[in-house]
This record gives C-alpha cells, sequence and structure tokens, in this order.
C-alpha cells in the first residue's frame, strides 16, 4: 500500500464511487459465471489434464469457503481480516478455472505442448512491453501490484468475457446477415465494441476503487496499456496455437512476430490506452456530466481504433510473395500508428502538466515551513533526472532512503495538487500525517547520507 493510501483512509464514510465499483464488479461477476458454465457446456470434453489443472481452482474455493465460515467464530476485530481473506482467495480461485477454460478453449487444436511453447514465447516481449508502459509516469510510477493486476484483468477476464460474447454475437449475425461485406463489417464492429467494453471495465474500476493511485491521464494511458497488453499475450497464444495445428510453425511464428513485436504497441496496448486516457481525464474534471463524457469519448475512440483495424484486416488483404512482409509493417503504421500517435500526445501533455503543478505544489509546501520539503530540494524533486542524481550521490547506503524520502515528497505534492482542484475524498488530516512519515524517513536514513545535492 502506497504512503498515501496509508495516510488517506481514515474511518469515514465511504464515497458513491465505491457503491457504484460494487454494482459493477457483481454484474461481471455474474457474467462471468454464466461465460464459465457456457464455456463449460461447449466443450465437448474435458480431457484428463483439465480435472488435474482444475484440482487448484477447487482447493482454492473450498479454502475460501473454510475461512469465510471460520470468520463467524472470531470476535469482530479479526472477523474483517478473515473475510478479506475469504474474498481473495475466492478471487484466485474464479481467475484460475476462468484462465484454464481460456486456455483450453484457445489451444485445443494443437494441444498444451504447443500452448506452452507459445506462451514461452511470448512472455519476454510482454515483460519488456510492461517495463516500458510502468516507466512512461516519470513522476510516481504506479505500484506493479495494480499494473500486474490490470494486465492479469486482460488476460483472463476480458478474454474470457470477449469468448462469450462475441461468439453469440457472431451465431446471431450469421443468422441474419448475407456473407459479404456487411458480415465482414459486422465481425470487425463486435471485436472493437465488446473487446474494448470489456478491457476498459478494469480501468474504470481501478479509477473508482483506487483512485489514490488514479492521478489524472498519465496513470490511464498507463493502466490501460497494461490492460491491453495482458489481452494481446492471451490472444497471441490463442492464434498461434491455432494456425500452428492448421499450417505449422511457420504460421505460428509469423503471428509471434506480428502480434508481440511489430504490433505490441500499435495494437490492443494503444486501444485501451485510449480508454484509460479518458478516465485519466475525468480524474481531473469535477462536473459529472463532464466525466461522463470524458470517459465515454476514450470509449468510442478505443473502438473506432480496434473497428478501423479489422474492417481495414478484412476489405485490404494481403498481397503474396516478397511484397506481404513490406505490407505488413506499412499497415500496422497506416492504420494504428495515428491513434498512437494521439496516446504519445496526450501522455506528453499529461506528463508536461502533471511537472508543472508538482513543481509549484513542492514551492507552496517548502513555504509554509513545515520542514517536509525544503526549499533547496524543489528543483531537484521537480525533475526525475535530478532526483536521480541525488540518489546517486547518496552512495549505496543511501540510494534506497533517498528515493523513498523522494516519493513520499512527491506523493505529498500530489495530493496538495488533488486537495487544491478538490478531488480528494479524505480529510486535510491526511497531509499532515504524510509530512509526520516523511520526518520520519529523514530521521531513518543513515547518517552519513548527504543531504540532496544543490542543483548545477
Amino acid at each position: 500500500m502506497s504512503i498515501t493510501a496509508r495516510a488517506a483512509n481514515p474511518r469515514h464514510r465511504r464515497p458513491a464511487r465505491y457503491r457504484l465499483a460494487i454494482s459493477l464488479a457483481a454484474v461481471l461477476f455474474l457474467v462471468l459465471v454464466a461465460s464459465s458454465a457456457l464455456s463449460y457446456l461447449s466443450l465437448d470434453r474435458i480431457p484428463g489434464r483439465g480435472a488435474l489443472l482444475g484440482l487448484p481452482a477447487v482447493a482454492l474455493m473450498a479454502g475460501a469457503t473454510w475461512v469465510g465460515l471460520g470468520a463467524f467464530e472470531h470476535n469482530p476485530a479479526d472477523r474483517r481480516r478473515h473475510r478479506l481473506w475469504a474474498a481473495t482467495l475466492f478471487a484466485l480461485a474464479l481467475l484460475l478455472w476462468l484462465l484454464l477454460l481460456d486456455v483450453f478453449l484457445f489451444t485445443r487444436e494443437a494441444g498444451p505442448a504447443a500452448a506452452a511453447l507459445s506462451a514461452l514465447a511470448c512472455l519476454p516481449t510482454t515483460g519488456f512491453g510492461l517495463w516500458v508502459v510502468h516507466r512512461l509516469d516519470r513522476e510516481e510510477k504506479e505500484p506493479w501490484r495494480l499494473v500486474l493486476v490490470a494486465t492479469a484483468w486482460g488476460a483472463v477476464v476480458a478474454t474470457s468475457l470477449v469468448i462469450w460474447v462475441e461468439g453469440l454475437f457472431q451465431s446471431w449475425s450469421v443468422h441474419v446477415l448475407l456473407p459479404g461485406p456487411g458480415l465482414d463489417a459486422s465481425n470487425a464492429f463486435s471485436a472493437g465494441l465488446f473487446e474494448e467494453l470489456a478491457k476498459g471495465v478494469a480501468v474504470l474500476l481501478l479509477y473508482l476503487v483506487m483512485r489514490d493511485e488514479f492521478h489524472d491521464v498519465v496513470d490511464g494511458i498507463v493502466y490501460g496499456a497494461a490492460v491491453g497488453l495482458g489481452f494481446n499475450f492471451m490472444e497471441t497464444v490463442g492464434y498461434m496455437t491455432y494456425l500452428d495445428s492448421l499450417f505449422g510453425p511457420y504460421a505460428a511464428g509469423f503471428q509471434w512476430y506480428h502480434r508481440q513485436v511489430l504490433d505490441l504497441f500499435f495494437g490492443h496496448a494503444t486501444y485501451t490506452a485510449l480508454v484509460g486516457a479518458g478516465i485519466g481525464i475525468a480524474r481531473q474534471l469535477t462536473s459529472r456530466r463532464r466525466q461522463v463524457l470524458a470517459i465515454a469519448c476514450g470509449w468510442l475512440a478505443a473502438i473506432a481504433a480496434h473497428f478501423a483495424w479489422d474492417a481495414w484486416l478484412t476489405f485490404f488483404p494481403l498481397g503474396t510473395g516478397a511484397v506481404t512482409l513490406l505490407q505488413v509493417h506499412l499497415r500496422v503504421l497506416a492504420m494504428n500508428g495515428p491513434f498512437t500517435a494521439v496516446v504519445l500526445v496526450l501522455l506528453l501533455l499529461g506528463r508536461r502538466i502533471e511537472g508543472r503543478n508538482l513543481e509549484r505544489q513542492l514551492e507552496l509546501e517548502a513555504a509554509t515551513g513545515e520542514g517536509a520539503v525544503e526549499p533547496a530540494e524543489v528543483a531537484i524533486l521537480a525533475r526525475p533526472e535530478r532526483r536521480l542524481r541525488a540518489r546517486l550521490a547518496a552512495g549505496p547506503r543511501g540510494y534506497l532512503p533517498v528515493g523513498r524520502l523522494q516519493r513520499a515528497q512527491i506523493e505529498l505534492a500530489l495530493e496538495r495538487w488533488h486537495r487544491e482542484r478538490s478531488e480528494l475524498d479524505q480529510p486535510l488530516a491526511a497531509e499532515q500525517e504524510l509530512r509526520e512519515q516523511i520526518r520520519a524517513l529523514r530521521l531513518s536514513a543513515p547518517a552519513d547520507v548527504p543531504r540532496a545535492p544543490e542543483p548545477g
């Protein structure tokens, strides 16, 4: 838990956004249960390995039941902790079962060996993509635990929803529309609509539940891209195993290059980053109507980008021969490149706005004389490269303590920024608690660690 989350957690009435998040999560849970049941029934048979791999999910479910029932036997002080453990075990069981269904539905044509090799091939590239995305926020990087939760949502939950919903839509459209452009456009629209809705819900839930970690458009782009990378991972594994069973390893290798190298940041990462950008913009707005409009615009942009790509694939197929490889690269740049450029523009503008306000809030905090931020530290804390030089100047013993101190000071400045814009739920006492923690971090640093050096 971040310092802001610990400092800003008094016992007060939960805001309305928590009720919205709970309602949304309940609806999604019911949809996932229906999707899981229909996916299970759609499988002609469950191989023996399915029962074996399903045992951990059953064990987790049994553990959740046992811990949940045991909560009634404990005193009220321990009851909440047991319920939290029960909910965590239950969520893990559900995710594991959905992942099991995903694996069978995506990879049953080629078998588990091809699926395992495909997943191993996609892990390094997806990991690299997450590392790049995590570093997009220069001022305060997002917690890895939330980035990985967003990635897992895209890989497991979003794909489970899409398999069911798109399957129903396409089965309906086949009976209603004649084969041809209408049916092709309908399939492209269903992919853009349902996949971006399924992925975007993860970013929306993070915004509703973890708003203290969701500062602006930069954070929205980070979380959105992480969800997209998770979805892209599972989709790549599915296409690789399917094409390997039909055309052999060459076709699977081409899919890996196209989706995990060429299209890693241009495809699903870009689409869901547009959703996240809209939600991040809404984070900085006070009017409920404008918030809804910003989120809707981000979602519509993502759906339009995804639809444009799928429609292009349908109506402008690749040629044959040596020119195919050139067409693949040009097609990605021509269709997804403009949308990726929009994300980059929003990212740069968001980072500039965040940097300017961070520096201003650091100056205001230093002027209070509270000691959390000293005037000599403002110019250093306002620039990522200067913060790095200050950590390096502290030496091996002081690198981590100085880094923790800098993160706490930046969190204080960001909290001041949100409070100035009336974007916080927690009381003013949270800022004072942050100042006290910063003083404690100063005292706990090794005695030979120098103070942050003057710039220049």
